[in-house]
């Protein structure tokens, strides 16, 4: 099972995102309803570490974080996306629940934590001018909410684009 913890956006804040999608030659939007920002990638895990995953992200203690969202940037794989204000709140729930699953024996990669969340992908060739055209269509625009909760969730990779769905959900303490 291909497993992330995310935290997800907001209904408002999806519907927001999605008036400002317009059709864009070479860019594949993330669909709204797909649309967090990944606290922890644990890419393919077999199913008997799932307790001790649950376990672990159970152990996760946090206050709620003010997340605001704005400007957009790229990753040379293609993916364009919109920026996370950094916080040290929210920097040190994702080392938390690094140091959780960790600590339950889990492996993760290694990776530099980049808040973000993925608006779209294109091939590398048009990212460019894919990337001209999404900064002007967002221009000015930043979205703030107030989260709550995390998500472990899965990830079924197709064709037509990632199925997500929700394993378990933990909230902060006091929620």
């Amino acid at each position: 099972m291909r497993l992330f913890v995310a935290i997800d956006l907001p209904d408002p804040l999806q519907d927001a995102i999605a008036r400002l999608q317009q059709p864009v030659r070479h860019l594949h939007w993330t669909a709204p309803e797909r649309l967090h920002i990944t606290l922890q990638f644990l890419g393919e895990q077999p199913g008997h570490r799932l307790e001790a995953i649950y376990s672990a992200l159970e152990e996760v203690e946090f206050a709620p974080l003010d997340v605001r969202c704005e400007g957009i940037g790229q990753f040379s794989s293609g993916v364009i996306w919109m920026g996370i204000d950094p916080q040290p709140a929210m920097e040190q729930l994702q080392q938390q629940i690094g140091m959780r699953l960790r600590a339950a024996g889990i492996p993760l990669q290694q990776r530099r934590f980049i808040p973000h969340i993925t608006l779209g992908r294109c091939d590398s060739n048009h990212l460019s001018p894919v990337l001209e055209h999404v900064a002007a269509r967002f221009y000015g625009q930043a979205f703030c909410f107030e989260c709550d909760a995390f998500s472990l969730k899965s990830s079924l990779l197709r064709p037509s684009g990632a199925l997500h769905h929700i394993e378990a959900e933990f909230l902060c303490a006091g929620a």
